[in-house]
């Protein structure tokens, strides 16, 4: 079964590209497990990381493997929501679009 994981950031102010580009360089190279996933820029300036996962699995490895993406982008935050880090939302995916 597929899952969903967040993490909720509050960049530093002008830090929002800059921590975009890391995230985005720190998985060309892809990530285990990870099929999908999302950066939105929301309208309180805080970004959300959305990851789909191909199962819990796969989400659990990662969590307890390094954290490379947080170590690199939280010099740059202002806030970074741990608990959201490791708060996974589990269930069916009830509705995605993917372009192409």
């Amino acid at each position: 079964m597929k899952m969903m994981s967040v993490i909720a950031i509050t960049p530093k102010d002008g830090a929002v590209d800059e921590i975009t580009d890391l995230i985005v360089k720190s998985r060309s190279d892809g990530v285990v497990g990870l099929d999908v996933y999302s950066i939105v820029h929301t309208r309180e300036d805080q970004l959300l990381v959305v990851n789909e996962w191909s199962s819990i699995d796969t989400f659990m490895d990662y969590v307890n493997g390094p954290h490379n993406m947080i170590e690199l982008i939280e010099h740059l935050c202002i806030r970074l929501d741990e608990e959201n880090v490791c708060k996974a939302y589990s269930g069916t995916v009830i509705h995605q679009e993917k372009s192409g």
